[in-house]
């Protein structure tokens, strides 16, 4: 768990409770089960930006309340784009049969091993 899942889940917490709304409040305005909420507010789950969204609507807030004062070294690092040659292989793969696909991953994976071995 990434410390700025729990401080998201916190803050959702916090304004929930400072509206006097119960889990099941809050679950039922945003369309999931209330056990959903809890796993939101401990950090267990990832709150997609869609969800997010949803969350910051039902409690009257701009969705930038859940990210204040988060410090730059607790924001997950971005990943590389794709090179071109990574680019062409995922659009290949892509536009394979899910037959091909499958000897196509476990051709990779017998070429991943037989790397290791020489290693």
């Amino acid at each position: 768990m990434q410390s700025i899942d729990a401080t998201v889940g916190a803050r959702i917490r916090q304004r929930r409770l400072e509206l006097g709304l119960t889990q099941t409040d809050l679950a039922q305005q945003i369309s999931v089960r209330f056990q959903q909420v809890q796993k939101y507010e401990n950090g267990q789950n990832r709150v997609a930006a869609s969800r997010l969204w949803q969350i910051s609507r039902a409690l009257d807030t701009p969705m930038s309340y859940f990210f204040a004062d988060i410090g730059e070294d607790q924001l997950p690092k971005p990943l590389p784009a794709p090179s071109r040659r990574q680019q062409e292989i995922l659009r290949l793969i892509g536009a394979l049969s899910d037959v091909q696909r499958e000897a196509v991953l476990a051709f990779l994976r017998s070429l991943n091993k037989d790397e290791k071995v020489r290693r």
